[in-house]
């Protein structure tokens, strides 16, 4: 009985022992992964300190990607590095997100006004819609001066030019701009042609051409895109160091956001304009985009038209000229490329104009009654000659 009291009496001792060192190496552990700041230290000096113990103990970096950095503005005082990071996040009115591999700081998501309404927007049966014809049209940016295009005048299709060289080119334009009815006053020089043909007069003397006709059709206050070009990847790593593909878009870019206003019975469109022309150039170390951007707000009539210019862009072109055949000689053929020909660099600048026109479309409802409206239409045609075959068959 005393051997068996005895033995008990060890082991208990023994636990309280053994509960005793492993509640001071928690203490130890935890006195460890505290941290004091100042309350004048730095935003950003804050987070590299507690980013220390945060790779340490966690195996995991700080990344802050707020516009904050400013002092921290409370003291920390012997505090975890977890609790003092969240104290600090918390206090700043800024978001605290643990992801793979990271600690992820950013800045509260505001939602815009002009977008909260956006998302407000609600769509029924009877929501307006506008249809937005674009025209993109690349051409030589001394074009307009030589011919003397106004682009301004542009008005119900037909665009005003004022020929100041006599050439096979004004010639034409002359010859399809002359109707019947052509005003009395009209002055030599002066004409107002349409654009379609002047389109087509000017791609056949090879000094501009459309490069693309999109229309679409856009839910008044919402937004509509249209990307004529191709998008491209750049190899980058994430978080947590995986390879993963980045796409950018490049090429002509519209993105435009109508919106119908009505007074006193008269609509108008107020159309939100963004443009972009965009290219990407690959290099061995980084890539370029060359961009050229407008961003406008205009006011516009039901079927008026609008026309943005001035996006400019250069294309450089190697032309190989001399004698045929020993011109092409590879070089190391004693060098005969060079002494029988020769390499032209062109450098050719070219102007983008983008042409835009909008029309207010009927709703769906609208639409749905005009339909019945025209069967009704045919079935009261139909009755009014079934009534008039019976009354000539009476006659008989």
């Amino acid at each position: 009985m005393k051997k068996i009291i005895l033995i008990l009496g060890i082991i208990f001792f023994c636990s309280a022992v053994f509960c005793q060192q492993e509640e001071v190496e928690y203490i130890d552990n935890s006195f460890s992964e505290q941290i004091t700041l100042a309350r004048n230290i730095n935003f950003i000096q804050a987070l590299r300190a507690i980013e220390v113990l945060s790779q340490l103990y966690d195996n995991k970096k700080i990344l802050s990607t707020s516009s904050f950095n400013q002092q921290i503005g409370i003291p920390v005082n012997q505090l975890h590095w977890k609790d003092a990071l969240q104290l600090i996040v918390g206090y700043h009115n800024l978001v605290l997100e643990e992801q793979p591999g990271m600690y992820l700081i950013r800045d509260v998501e505001i939602v815009k006004e002009k977008d909260a309404e956006e998302k407000k927007l609600v769509i029924t049966p009877n929501s307006q819609q506008v249809r937005i014809s674009a025209i993109f049209f690349k051409a030589d940016r001394s074009l307009s001066k030589e011919v003397g295009i106004n682009w301004h005048t542009l008005i119900d299709g037909n665009i005003h030019v004022n020929l100041t060289g006599a050439d096979d080119m004004g010639d034409e334009i002359i010859a399809a701009s002359i109707d019947e009815n052509l005003p009395e006053t009209f002055k030599a020089g002066d004409v107002t042609i349409q654009l379609d043909a002047l389109f087509k007069i000017v791609e056949s003397y090879q000094r501009g051409a459309i490069v693309a006709r999109p229309t679409i059709t856009v839910i008044s206050g919402k937004k509509g895109f249209v990307q004529v070009g191709q998008d491209f990847s750049i190899k980058t790593f994430d978080q947590a160091g995986n390879v993963i593909d980045k796409f950018y878009e490049t090429g002509m870019i519209l993105t435009v956001t109508p919106k119908i206003l009505t007074e006193n019975e008269k609509k108008a469109i107020h159309l939100k304009i963004k443009i972009e022309k965009s290219s990407a150039i690959p290099g061995a170390l980084t890539t370029i985009i060359n961009k050229s951007k407008s961003d406008t707000e205009v006011l516009l009539y039901d079927g008026e038209e609008t026309v943005i210019g001035g996006l400019y862009d250069n294309d450089t072109t190697l032309e190989r000229s001399g004698i045929p055949i020993l011109k092409d000689l590879p070089w190391w053929v004693f060098g005969l490329r060079y002494i029988f020909g020769r390499t032209v660099k062109g450098v050719k600048s070219n102007e983008m104009i983008i042409i835009l026109k909008v029309e207010i479309v009927d709703s769906i409802e609208d639409r749905r009654l005009n339909i019945t409206e025209i069967e009704e239409q045919i079935e009261e045609s139909r009755s009014k000659n079934t009534e008039a075959d019976k009354l000539f068959e009476e006659k008989k």
